[in-house]
């Protein structure tokens, strides 16, 4: 299946605007998932993002190592996975699966992969909601449209896999994370109550990021960064998405240059820098 999936989504990516080359990796020279993405996608602004899909339980210490390794490269990671790995909806499992991981790194909304009864490919969103200390529920989500491919940098607090890393995902650019996905019931205990505190370990199930912190993602910066750093950050991505010089189609270099004056104009705006 994994060999119909790396074709369709090829054929999903090469559509997008800002799309300029996608690859496959041939299943018979695949090394080491580290190493060798399923799909490589070159954006025309210069970005690079390695999608995986993956077709076998990983522990997370491996997950991790791909994501340190790419973000070390400068590369974005997303990763989907085969929707047989994963449990049923409404089915309750220890808070402890490999694929919590993927959960993470995937800013809490997994992509699964799977096939329609007329054996077409398809995605669709999964999620896990806390009904315990120690299980979650399986929450399936709606169908995924390959319409957009966004990258970012996000701070993952989940303990196997912590760290700052460069991903991506498939949501709309104006959209700073899938929060329409999260169900209310995700942050509540079956009695109505907060959930209980997450023990050591555990994973985290943080609310949507606010405006501001959006705003410096977009900037690829973390919420404490310095006033010299937005300065500087937004400079450098104004230069290379400015319509006077980027290589982007005309319509979408605006439009990236539009948003990231507005998120640093609202940054400014709420630090008070002059």
């Amino acid at each position: 299946m994994k060999t119909t999936v790396q074709h369709w989504l090829r054929a999903q990516l090469v559509q997008l605007v800002n799309v300029q080359r996608c690859t496959i990796t041939p299943m018979t020279t695949a090394g080491d998932l580290a190493r060798s993405p399923d799909v490589t996608v070159l954006t025309w602004a210069g970005i690079v993002v390695h999608i995986h899909l993956i077709d076998e339980p990983l522990k997370p210490s491996r997950l991790k190592r791909i994501v340190e390794q790419a973000t070390g490269a400068g590369i974005n990671t997303l990763f989907l996975v085969d929707a047989r790995l994963l449990p049923r909806p409404g089915q309750h499992v220890p808070a402890d699966r490999w694929y919590l991981a993927v959960h993470a790194l995937s800013r809490d909304r997994l992509y699964a992969y799977f096939l329609k009864p007329d054996d077409t490919p398809a995605l669709r969103l999964v999620s896990f909601a806390p009904v315990s200390r120690t299980e979650v529920e399986a929450r399936s989500g709606p169908e995924v449209k390959v319409e957009n491919l966004r990258h970012f940098r996000h701070t993952v607090k989940y303990g196997p896999v912590k760290g700052y890393w460069l991903l991506a995902d498939f949501e709309p650019e104006a959209a700073p994370c899938s929060a329409g996905f999260r169900p209310p019931a995700a942050h509540s205990t079956p009695n109505g109550g907060p959930p209980p505190p997450p023990e050591r370990g555990q994973p985290a199930f943080a609310p949507p990021p606010t405006r501001l912190e959006a705003s410096y993602a977009l900037l690829g910066l973390p919420p404490d960064a310095r006033r010299e750093d937005v300065k500087a950050a937004f400079r450098r991505l104004a230069f290379e998405v400015h319509p006077d010089v980027s290589h982007l189609p005309k319509a979408e270099a605006e439009a990236r240059f539009k948003r990231l004056s507005e998120a640093y104009d609202y940054i400014k705006l709420v630090k008070k820098w002059g």
